[in-house]
């Protein structure tokens, strides 16, 4: 062979040879790093999610779980989240002139752990009639159920109740709880170590104290009529509207008055003027009337009762109802 025949075949050689490796660079190996990474480091735009990736997220969910309130395995005091509870009234009693509850709570979800709601409304009711209702925060005094039980004491001022507390059956009442209400104003001092609560709304206390006073005058009409063959004696008589004593007199300052006086006065009596004979010869029917309930055989007996118990001949007389 010539020595360009030669020179030819090699330089053919060389080029199959280069073209040879850059199959194999291009290919072949592209390929075997692609089984390699199947297998061990992940691939560009692929997830990297792996069993460790997952237990990671298995235990996230069980933290999240746990977070929720449900128990874990560890730790079998945790609960789910306590929801508003069930509650129930057990007593009434007065502390001073402030009406004090003592109520029961009852939720399955709140286990052996705390409620700690701010702005929650406990309404309490007896025979249909709203008889107290104001907004606490249970997160000044959590509370702290045992067993998915839990009790407190709540205190109403007022003007957060509205009937005398021994004309209120426990028995017979029932307790209601919503949360997100709206205070207006601050929460009143505790009494006796119950937890005072701010009051409902203006509206809502002047409606329920109207009501309040219809269901007074029916009650102690039967105890009223004993007054027409005896003497007692008229601590107040108020119209709606009235301006006197530095304020304009609403349904609620009539009513909590009232409460006041009974407070101090346990036979207080709420009478309407019009309905009796005494007020109808002086014209005088149109007043809501607090009697004392104190039973005197004249009216010197009954005029010398007030001052003895701080009242002035302004704020004090002697009536019967005949």
């Amino acid at each position: 062979m010539t020595k360009g025949a030669v020179a030819a075949i090699v330089a053919v050689l060389v080029v199959i040879a280069i073209a040879a490796f850059g199959v194999w660079w291009f290919v072949l190996r592209d390929d075997a790093s692609a089984q390699s990474g199947a297998v061990g480091t992940p691939l560009s735009g692929e997830s990297s999610e792996s069993s460790d990736s997952n237990d990671a997220g298995d235990t996230a969910d069980s933290s999240d779980a746990d977070a929720r309130g449900h128990a874990s395995a560890g730790d079998k005091s945790r609960t789910a989240v306590c929801a508003v509870p069930d509650a129930s009234l057990s007593d009434v009693r007065l502390d001073g002139t402030s009406l004090i509850a003592s109520v029961d709570f009852e939720s399955e979800s709140c286990g052996d752990s705390s409620y700690s709601a701010a702005g929650v409304q406990v309404t309490i009711q007896d025979d249909g009639n709203v008889v107290a209702a104001a907004i606490y925060d249970f997160g000044d005094a959590p509370l702290e159920f045992d067993d998915g039980t839990a009790q407190a004491d709540l205190a109403f001022t007022t003007v957060q109740y509205w009937r005398p507390y021994d004309q209120i059956d426990a028995s017979d009442a029932s307790v209601e709880l919503t949360e997100g209400a709206t205070a207006s104003g601050a929460s009143a001092a505790a009494a006796e170590g119950a937890l005072g609560g701010a009051n409902i709304t203006d509206a809502d206390i002047e409606r329920y104290a109207q009501l309040a006073m219809s269901w007074q005058l029916d009650h102690d009409t039967t105890a009223a009529n004993a007054f027409y063959s005896t003497f007692t004696t008229q601590l107040s008589s108020k119209q709606y509207g009235m301006q006197v004593e530095g304020k304009t007199w609403k349904y609620r300052d009539i009513y909590e008055q009232f409460l006041q006086r009974r407070a101090k006065h346990p036979n207080a009596l709420f009478i309407w003027s019009g309905d009796y004979p005494t007020y109808q010869e002086n014209g005088t029917t149109d007043f809501y009337v607090i009697l004392s309930g104190e039973g005197f055989g004249s009216a010197a007996d009954a005029t010398a009762w007030c001052p003895a118990n701080g009242y002035s001949t302004d704020d004090c007389i002697a009536v019967d109802l005949q």
